[in-house]
């Protein structure tokens, strides 16, 4: 095999070593590759920090997860998806939804949700078992709607009947209050745990409960049907539903959810976005199409800071009844 002359090589005069094999030169050299080094590692991670966006689980960081259920107060939330407000805002959010509190506060103690819509008395009891705290008291009206085939026209007049409520929530709390307003006894109603609000009404208008504490749109509804309403909380004190915040989401998450909430407000008040409306309303809250079309419901208010007053209604009741 021929030799190569050296002196013919394509590399020679060529070099990737320094000039100087040592001395200040090679230092200097070393201290050059050493600084450059440095810098594209410091670049690369502060790129993948910034790229990196998934926690432990693969879960992507930056969108917010929102429990919410057939509700008023999480109409805005829905708008809020369908509508593209949240992308426009710059808000990733994913609404999980669910039908009772119930299924809201194993999402909740299962570290699914970052934010849910719930009540200051359940928020009381999870509490102790997972970071969990209220930022946002919602204006949520609930109603006690009787079978319109009962001869029932005063909540006095409800002995050994069943009221439909949702155990050791608001509606529990309102349902005391009823019947203290009306001097009636806590041991002569049967209380029926019926979670889902969406089945609580079906069961009304089927008949197969005498009453139930239910919230908007569902109270409407059932009070367009001919059933009656006995007793509402609208005006009344205290403020028990709320968006509570759970220990993953931060503090400018949450603002930013509570903009999020007030913006939605304002555009649902805009006749423009009727056919939204209609469509949530339909779809998430399952109401009749026919109904929908003549359904006349107030306007969702915006949400306000949580007053101590309200927390200490919730434990007080608790206390009360021996839940605490």
């Amino acid at each position: 095999m021929k030799k190569e002359d050296p002196s013919k090589s394509p590399l020679k005069g060529k070099t990737f070593l320094p000039p100087f094999k040592g001395g200040l030169g090679w230092v200097l050299f070393s201290l050059f590759h050493l600084f450059t080094f440095l810098t594209f590692s410091s670049c690369s991670h502060q790129q993948e920090a910034v790229q990196s966006s998934t926690d432990s689980t693969g879960r992507d960081t930056t969108v917010l997860r929102i429990a919410v259920m057939p509700a008023m107060s999480c109409l805005p939330a829905y708008y809020a998806e369908r509508s593209g407000l949240s992308d426009s805002l710059g808000l990733a959010i994913e609404l999980l939804r669910y039908q009772a509190q119930m299924d809201i506060d194993t999402a909740i103690t299962g570290g699914h949700v970052d934010i849910a819509f719930t009540d200051l008395i359940r928020v009381e009891r999870l509490s102790k078992r997972v970071p969990l705290s209220a930022f946002a008291s919602c204006d949520e009206p609930l109603s006690l709607i009787s079978l319109k085939t009962k001869r029932v026209k005063q909540i006095n007049q409800m002995k050994e009947q069943m009221i439909a409520i949702s155990r050791l929530s608001a509606t529990d709390y309102w349902c005391d209050r009823a019947l203290d307003s009306a001097h009636t006894s806590y041991d002569d109603i049967y209380r029926p745990q019926i979670n889902d609000v969406r089945l609580r009404a079906e069961m009304l208008r089927q008949g197969l409960i005498d009453a139930a504490i239910m919230g908007e749109p569902f109270a409407t509804w059932m009070s367009m049907m001919g059933h009656k309403r006995l007793f509402q909380t609208r005006g009344k004190q205290p403020r028990l539903y709320a968006w509570a915040a759970c220990g993953s989401a931060t503090s400018l998450q949450q603002k930013a959810f509570r903009n999020l909430l007030d913006s939605a407000i304002v555009r649902l008040s805009d006749e423009s976005q009727a056919t939204i409306l209609r469509d949530i309303l339909k779809q998430e809250y399952q109401l009749p199409p026919a109904l929908v079309d003549s359904l006349e419901l107030p306007p969702p208010t915006k949400v306000s800071d949580i007053r101590p007053s309200d927390i200490t209604a919730a434990k007080d009741w608790l206390k009360e009844r021996n839940y605490d």
